[in-house]
C-alpha cells in the first residue's frame, strides 16, 4: 500500500517514488473535476440546460483570463526543481518569496479585467443570447476570486514542486466539500441558481488559497515561507518570467485558438454547449491521469538534473512516458464504455445535449496520445525548452485550429467537423515534442543545457 508523503525525488526506489507522488495529483484532478461535475448535475437538477450552459459557456473565458497566468506558476516549479535538487536554499527563498508576491498582483489584475471586459469576451464566442446574462454573472463572480485562485496555484506548484503532492490533494478536498455543500444550500435560498453556484466555488477557492497558505508558513521544507523574510527579488522574477513566460503564452494560446471553435460550438445552441460541458468534464477527469505523469516528469527530471543524477532523469522520464500512455488510453476506454451512465447524471431528460456530448466523447479514445505528448512537452520544458514549447504551441494548437477553422470545418459545418480538430493537435504534437526531445536530450548529453 502506497504511503503518501513528502517525497525526494533524487533518493529512493524510482517507480514507487513516482506513484506516490502522482497518485495525490490524479485523486487530486478526480476529486476537482468530480465536484465541478457536482455544480453541473445541481444545476441540471435544480434549474435547467440553460444554467447548465451559462457556466459551460464560461470554459473558454475562463481559461484565457485565470489559467494563462497560472502558467506563471510552472516557470516557479521547474527552477524550484532544480533549485532544491542542488540544496540552494538562499535561490529557493528568493524563488517562493518573489512567486507568491506575483501570484497576489497579478491576481488583482485578473480580478478587475475579468469583471470589466466579461460581457465583451463572451460576444466573441457568440454566447447564446438564452444563457448570455447568467454566463456574465458567473464570470464576474468567479474572477473576483483570482488573486486567491493564483494565490492557492503558485502556492501549490511551490509545495509539489518540494515533492509534497498530498496537503493540495487534502486542501483541494476540503474545498470540494464546502462547494458541493454550498452549492446545495444557495441553490435553495437563492432564485439565481447560476450565481449561487458561482458564489459556491468562489468560497472554495478562497479556503483553498487560506489552507496553502498556512502550510507555507508551518512547513519545515526549504520552501517555507518567513513572513519576515519576505522580499522581492528582481533575479528570482527575471528567471520565473525566463521560463514562465513562454508557458503562460502557451495557455493564453489554448483558449485563444479554441475561441473560433467555442463560437462554433455555440452556434449549435444551447443543448450543444451543454453536451459538449458535460463531456468536457469526462476528458478531464482522464486528464488526471495523464496531467500527473506529466507533472511527476518534470520535477523528478528537473530535481535529477539539479543533483546531477542524468542516469536517474532519462529514468524518471521513461516511467512517465509508459504510465501517461497506459493511464490515458485504460481511463479513456473505462468512460467510453461507460459513458451513457455518466450522462444520465450530468444531462438528465436532455436527449439532445446527450447526443452532443458523445460526439466529442468519442476522441477520449485515443487520449494515450495526450498523455504521451503532455509528458514529451513537461519534459522538454525541464530541460529548459519553455520557448520551443510556445512556438510549437503557436504551430500545433494556435496555427492548426484557425487553418483548420478557416479551410476544412466550412467543408463539413458539424458538430464532429469541429471537435475532430483537437485530435489533428495531438497527433502534430506528437511530432513535433518527440524532434524537440530529441534535440534537448543531446544537448543534454553534450553539457550543453543552460543553466538556471
Amino acid at each position: 500500500m502506497l504511503n503518501f508523503k513528502k517525497v525526494d525525488a533524487t533518493k529512493g526506489a524510482l517507480l514507487p517514488s513516482l506513484l506516490i507522488y502522482a497518485v495525490p495529483l490524479i485523486l487530486s484532478t478526480i476529486v476537482q473535476s468530480l465536484f465541478n461535475a457536482v455544480d453541473l448535475a445541481v444545476l441540471a437538477n435544480m434549474a435547467d440546460s440553460g444554467a447548465v450552459a451559462s457556466v459551460g459557456a464560461t470554459s473558454t473565458i475562463v481559461h484565457l483570463i485565470i489559467n494563462a497566468f497560472i502558467g506563471l506558476s510552472a516557470g516557479t516549479k521547474i527552477i524550484l526543481a532544480r533549485y532544491i535538487g542542488a540544496k540552494d536554499h538562499e535561490k529557493i527563498k528568493k524563488t517562493v518569496h518573489t512567486s507568491l508576491l506575483l501570484s497576489l498582483i497579478l491576481g488583482v489584475f485578473v480580478s478587475i479585467f475579468g469583471v470589466r471586459f466579461a460581457p465583451d469576451l463572451l460576444r466573441l464566442v457568440d454566447c447564446p443570447a438564452d444563457c448570455f446574462d447568467g454566463a456574465v454573472l458567473y464570470i464576474r463572480i468567479y474572477v473576483s476570486t483570482a488573486p486567491f485562485i493564483l494565490l492557492y496555484n503558485y502556492g501549490s506548484s511551490i509545495i509539489t514542486a518540494a515533492g509534497d503532492t498530498r496537503r493540495p490533494f487534502y486542501y483541494i478536498v476540503a474545498g470540494g466539500i464546502l462547494n458541493a455543500v454550498l452549492n446545495v444550500i444557495l441553490c435553495l435560498i437563492l432564485p439565481q441558481k447560476v450565481a449561487a453556484v458561482a458564489i459556491a466555488t468562489a468560497a472554495s477557492q478562497i479556503l483553498g488559497a487560506f489552507l496553502i497558505t498556512i502550510r507555507l508558513f508551518r512547513t519545515k521544507s526549504a520552501v517555507r515561507l518567513v513572513l519576515s523574510e519576505i522580499r522581492w527579488s528582481f533575479e528570482a522574477l527575471g528567471k520565473i518570467l525566463r521560463f514562465g513566460l513562454p508557458i503562460c503564452f502557451t495557455h493564453i494560446l489554448f483558449p485563444l485558438a479554441n475561441l473560433q471553435m467555442q463560437s462554433a460550438i455555440n452556434s449549435y445552441g444551447v443543448a450543444a454547449v451543454a453536451g459538449n460541458s458535460a463531456s468536457s468534464t469526462l476528458e478531464t477527469l482522464t486528464s488526471a491521469f495523464t496531467s500527473a505523469f506529466s507533472t511527476s516528469a518534470a520535477v523528478f527530471i528537473g530535481q535529477n538534473i539539479g543533483a546531477n543524477q542524468l542516469d536517474r532523469a532519462k529514468k524518471s522520464f521513461a516511467h512517465c512516458l509508459w504510465l501517461g500512455a497506459l493511464s490515458g488510453f485504460a481511463v479513456g476506454m473505462f468512460f467510453t464504455l461507460t459513458s451513457r451512465f455518466w450522462f444520465s447524471f450530468l444531462l438528465p431528460d436532455d436527449p439532445v445535449a446527450v447526443e452532443y456530448a458523445l460526439i466529442r466523447l468519442r476522441f477520449v479514445l485515443i487520449y494515450w496520445l495526450v498523455g504521451i505528448d503532455n509528458v514529451l512537452n513537461q519534459t522538454v520544458q525541464a530541460l529548459g525548452g519553455t520557448t520551443y514549447s510556445a512556438l510549437n504551441s503557436i504551430v500545433c494548437v494556435f496555427g492548426l485550429r484557425i487553418v483548420w477553422m478557416n479551410t476544412i470545418y466550412p467543408q463539413n459545418p458539424t458538430f464532429m467537423g469541429v471537435v475532430i480538430c483537437f485530435m489533428a493537435s495531438w497527433v502534430m504534437m506528437f511530432f513535433t515534442n518527440s524532434s524537440a526531445l530529441a534535440f534537448y536530450y543531446h544537448r543534454l548529453k553534450q553539457g550543453k543545457l543552460k543553466k538556471i
